[in-house]
């Protein structure tokens, strides 16, 4: 994935973009840290404790940066908290239990596959302070097997599977298992999306209405054989897999860049569920391609390449892969009025005339204009209309606020990124592209 921040100039009624490729450094100062992530405390005494442990971690990443090795670390979201509290917000212990359900693959894996560039990977997410991984995971997963099936990418509720799936032995911001979550999809008969059942990053109770809404549906679920990583290349040349990991070291709450190759940085008690959507054999160090939940501050904007190894995998990731099939959902009950489809797709990236919590978009040297909203570097866009194979990212920023907002980043070749149909194509501009609507 290809993030941006771009400048913005207000031109008659409506913004001007200048792309810049601006990256955050590995190191900022306490001070210039808060500002970018807009971190404030509830007193001086805070602040000073939490400066504290953000120069300790900072003396940390700069150390192993000296060293050259294979990845790199940096600032983030989480460079004002001990490992210890690290860990107690965002990991819970993953507890497999049930019978496996091992299916042994005999399909040949290529030599690369990257799901995201084939419309199977929604935009990377955030669980914020809500022990929900295996939601993700979940989601991920059966929102990969669901597009590669239907031809539709359909970004599912993980909040769904937070407050409604209990009873299979999920515990919602306390944790849970990926497998639970996929028995909850079959046991329900299928899941809403995410728009409909919106995230909260909290425990909530279970909108029965919304539960009955299938958008999705997997007809069962299975294991890859494990500490086996022919048999994982295999599993995602099928689709993105669901693993879970051990991420409790600091090396992990720091991951900034590059291939992660340190055994000893991370063992295999797992933690953490985690989403590869893809892997590469012709790189120089063979890596698998994991997408997390923390948002697209941490790691490669989201991401994190792990190296290939052995036995259970880097960080225990070859353990307890699983997968699920996709099926095809029922009828909803109780069904309302279908509404008549629209020329474009709908807020935030409709066509202008915007809405009046919107802003009109316009690209210097581009052609056309589309409609979009604020955003947070912390959260992810509003998903993108199904159809389109676009990637929504927070990718804009007003030079003069500060403010960020959505845009649809596309491929130039691909005539499925938009939407032609309604006018809305990929303009090119530097190596990628940007959804805009024909002038």
């Amino acid at each position: 994935m290809i993030f941006f921040l771009a400048s913005l100039a207000l031109v008659s009624n409506a913004l001007e973009l200048k792309f810049n490729q601006e990256q955050l450094p590995a190191v900022l100062s306490f001070d210039e840290w808060k500002d970018v992530f807009s971190k404030n405390y509830l007193s001086a005494e805070e602040d000073s404790n939490r400066r504290a442990i953000y120069e300790a971690n900072v003396e940390l990443i700069v150390k192993h940066n000296d060293m050259g090795k294979s990845f790199t670390l940096g600032v983030n979201q989480f460079s004002d908290l001990t490992s210890e509290e690290f860990q107690s917000i965002y990991l819970t212990p993953f507890n497999r239990t049930r019978k496996s359900n091992i299916v042994y693959l005999n399909n040949t894996a290529p030599d690369a596959i990257d799901w995201r560039t084939q419309g199977a990977v929604t935009p990377v997410k955030n669980q914020e302070q809500c022990g929900s991984c295996w939601a993700f995971s979940t989601t991920g997963s059966s929102e990969g097997a669901i597009a590669i099936a239907s031809g539709s990418l359909i970004s599912l509720s993980e909040q769904q599977l937070v407050d409604c799936a209990k009873k299979e032995g999920n515990h919602g911001c306390q944790g849970g298992l990926m497998d639970y979550g996929f028995k909850y999809i079959m046991d329900n008969g299928g899941i809403d999306t995410e728009e409909d059942y919106p995230y909260t990053a909290r425990n909530g109770i279970c909108n029965t209405e919304k539960q009955e809404k299938h958008v999705g549906t997997i007809t069962s679920y299975r294991d890859v054989t494990p500490d086996s990583s022919s048999q994982m290349q295999a599993a995602v040349a099928l689709g993105p897999v669901s693993i879970a990991i051990e991420a409790d070291k600091t090396v992990f709450q720091h991951y900034k860049s590059g291939v992660f190759d340190e055994a000893a940085a991370c063992g295999t008690q797992l933690d953490h569920g985690v989403l590869v959507v893809g892997y590469d054999n012709t790189y120089s160090s063979p890596y698998w391609t994991v997408k997390n939940s923390w948002g697209a501050t941490w790691g490669e904007q989201g991401y994190i390449r792990m190296a290939q190894t052995s036995g259970k995998g880097m960080c225990g990731m070859l353990s307890q892969p699983s997968y699920p099939v996709a099926g095809t959902p029922g009828p909803t009950p109780k069904p309302g009025p279908t509404p008549k489809p629209g020329p474009s797709p709908g807020p935030p990236y409709e066509k202008p005339p915007c809405e009046a919590s919107e802003l009109q978009v316009q690209i210097q040297g581009v052609d056309g204009s589309f409609c979009t909203s604020k955003c947070s570097l912390f959260d992810a866009c509003p998903s993108v209309p199904s159809g389109i194979t676009a990637q929504a990212q927070c990718a804009l920023e007003d030079s003069s606020t500060h403010k960020k907002y959505c845009a649809l980043i596309c491929d130039p070749d691909s005539s499925t990124a938009c939407d032609p149909a309604a006018g809305m194509t990929c303009k090119s501009i530097q190596t990628v592209g940007i959804c805009t609507y024909d002038a």
